[in-house]
């Protein structure tokens, strides 16, 4: 069965778009408790390492 004019289907893609910000609030939601209130995508290791330091770093200089 033909969905387009030029005969190609789509596989699903629709379904996937939500995962990456769904991850991303969820590692948000963790981070949120150590000071993290940003991280910009990919949530790599180290870059999670590096929001973890940067909101210790601002704490210190707050207290």
């Amino acid at each position: 069965m033909q969905n387009q004019s030029v005969g190609v289907e789509g596989c699903g893609e629709a379904g996937t778009i939500g995962a990456c910000p769904s991850t991303m609030i969820a590692i948000m939601d963790a981070l949120q408790p150590l000071g993290v209130t940003q991280l910009d995508m990919p949530a790599t290791p180290y870059a999670v390492w590096q929001a973890i330091e940067k909101a210790k770093a601002v704490a210190q200089q707050v207290a």
